[in-house]
């Protein structure tokens, strides 16, 4: 479905509220860190897993700028009528915590066992700090995000209102326009029955219509029955019935048609492994009508 930016349907379709700077994320994950590689609340009131990098809050944020990155690369962030990329993702503020631990929904600290995938969070669990670490609104084409600048904190979202109050390094910076559903991705799997909770969420145009839609079918994955108009409640409706019938995680890649795939995570090494398996055949193949043997997920 064609996603026309006008004044009268803006990129982002809620308001939001500017509640403050984002205090820094951790050291510097250096000078090669971003190039390019293959609650619901009330009125606000202002108030690890595998390889993920070197555990430094910043390069776990600028592994995943590398991934939107090869996203778009393979054409699966489109440049809209607003000259501005379409796509994003966001980490739970979980999984920035210090190497050796997480915070847990009631800020105590949780020890990592050092396995691939670390610990999952408890259901319901939304970081000390909000309840989702997003990419910013209307991504500059070929531009790598900046994992200390380009980043914003969601710290409630009022449903009802259709409101997000959130943190970033200016009021200019504001979250992407899907942050309802990557907040319901992150915080809120208690209510759709989760066991666990995932820790990334990777959003791309892809697989949601035409032939992309039929490979996804063939793959087993979750596919809303209609399309709706992004950033809308209705939008945030239909992949919540999604979520609702094919819990978390037994499923782990959920398409929007119209809109795109949903791509959830423990880690952001599980994202980027089930991205390389469930999408990017499509993307350098399936358009070409070069997908051969069509590779089930793993479980």
């Amino acid at each position: 479905m064609a996603e026309l930016i006008t004044e009268e349907q803006p990129r982002i379709k809620f308001s939001t509220r500017y509640v403050g700077p984002l205090g820094p994320l951790g050291q510097s994950a250096g000078p090669d860190a971003t190039a390019p590689a293959g609650s619901d609340g009330g009125a606000c009131d202002g108030g690890g897993g595998d390889d993920d990098g070197d555990g430094s809050p910043l390069a776990r944020l600028a592994h995943l700028a590398r991934l939107m990155h090869r996203m778009e690369e393979l054409g699966a962030a489109p440049i809209l009528n607003d000259g501005q990329v379409a796509g994003n993702c966001a980490v739970s503020p979980g999984l920035l915590a210090p190497v050796g631990g997480r915070q847990g929904s009631g800020g105590e600290a949780a020890a990592s066992d050092g396995s691939g995938d670390g610990e999952a969070a408890a259901p319901g669990a939304e970081g000390r700090d909000g309840l989702a670490l997003v990419s910013m609104s209307g991504k500059p084409p070929g531009h790598v995000l900046d994992p200390a600048a380009d980043f914003v904190l969601v710290t409630e979202f009022d449903r009802s209102a259709w409101t997000a109050c959130y943190r970033s390094r200016s009021p200019a910076v504001r979250p992407s326009s899907d942050s309802p559903l990557l907040v319901a991705a992150l915080a809120h799997g208690q209510e759709y029955g989760w066991t666990e909770l995932p820790r990334v969420v990777l959003h791309g145009h892809a697989l949601a219509e035409g032939e992309g839609l039929s490979y996804a079918a063939q793959l087993g994955l979750p596919i809303s029955p209609h399309a709706t108009l992004f950033s809308t409640p209705e939008d945030l409706a239909e992949l919540e019935a999604l979520f609702r019938s094919h819990p978390y995680p037994q499923h782990r890649c959920y398409i929007r048609r119209g809109h795109g795939f949903f791509l959830l995570g423990r880690s952001l090494a599980e994202a980027e492994r089930l991205f390389e398996q469930l999408v990017v055949p499509w993307l350098e193949g399936g358009r070409r009508g070069e997908v051969g043997h069509v590779v089930q997920p793993e479980p």
